[in-house]
């Protein structure tokens, strides 16, 4: 993600480390858990957006690169970078499964290593929230695009959403829990990262996003909120069926990710921010 430090700001490789650690890093085209249900109505989105294959396309901050290994796996040419050096492994990993190719980066996403206009289209999924000052990351972002290509940030600003009632219920699983098992303390800890996560999420209102947008040479940015639903803290057989019962509600899901209007905005999970640079 961004630069390190030991506060844990500007989305750290300490901070990284934890929240990976445990977690599902696997790919798959099933839909069988939520994280992968939500990554494929994004990648749905995408389809409709991305020029056709073999565009070049960097994610930036790519974490397991689930959305660049779908698209590269279909003809795209990825360029995968992130500052966290296990998790850029992990994303390896997952192409090498899958037999398909990629570019693969250690660096910053505040000053990324490529010369100008190199890519088709740059895209980021739950990266420019971690920067207190986003702007030099939209900056570089859009430095090392292409003119005429394609901007795309999915952006998770620390605001109100329906993902704030989502933590409430996290919150109190985790400390029910942990409670159950004799350790207070620690419930309380796992329950207030609900609300004070280990990374720097900051609060910065989408115009102003859109604004640094169209500042670093983006034209025609448009925004949508996404994801009516949160996402609950459960185990994997309750994941299961959570992510089953959300399946019949795709198409209003997908209506909502394409409204226009100041409620998906207010009331969906995350931020979508794309645009065409002139």
């Amino acid at each position: 993600m961004g630069k390190s430090n030991n506060t844990y700001l500007h989305g750290s490789v300490g901070a990284w480390d934890e929240v990976f650690s445990g977690a599902d890093l696997s790919y798959s085209e099933s839909t069988d858990t939520q994280g992968k249900l939500f990554e494929h109505v994004k990648i749905s989105f995408l389809k409709d957006l991305l020029p056709p294959p073999p565009a070049k396309i960097l994610e930036v901050g790519c974490g397991t690169a689930f959305v660049s290994l779908y698209f590269a796996k279909r003809g795209h040419l990825a360029t995968c970078l992130d500052i966290n050096k296990e998790v850029l492994k992990a994303a390896e990993a997952n192409f090498r499964k899958e037999g398909t190719e990629a570019k693969f980066v250690v660096g910053d996403a505040e000053n990324l290593p490529f010369g100008d206009e190199q890519f088709d289209a740059v895209t980021s999924f739950g990266l420019l929230e971690h920067f207190s000052d986003p702007a030099q990351v939209i900056r570089e972002s859009a430095r090392v695009l292409k003119s005429g290509g394609l901007f795309f940030a999915d952006v998770v600003p620390r605001r109100f959403s329906c993902q704030s009632f989502g933590n409430v219920f996290n919150a109190t699983v985790s400390l029910g829990y942990w409670v159950i098992k004799g350790k207070v303390s620690t419930g309380v800890a796992k329950a207030r990262q609900n609300f004070r996560p280990l990374y720097f999420e900051n609060e910065i209102h989408f115009i102003e996003y859109k604004k640094m947008m169209e500042e670093a040479g983006i034209a025609s940015v448009r925004v949508r909120g996404n994801r009516p639903f949160p996402r609950l803290t459960l185990p994997k057989s309750l994941d299961r069926i959570y992510t089953i019962s959300l399946k019949p509600t795709k198409p209003i899901w997908r209506a909502f990710d394409r409204w226009d209007s100041a409620f998906p905005r207010f009331w969906g999970a995350g931020l979508w921010f794309w645009g065409i640079k002139s």
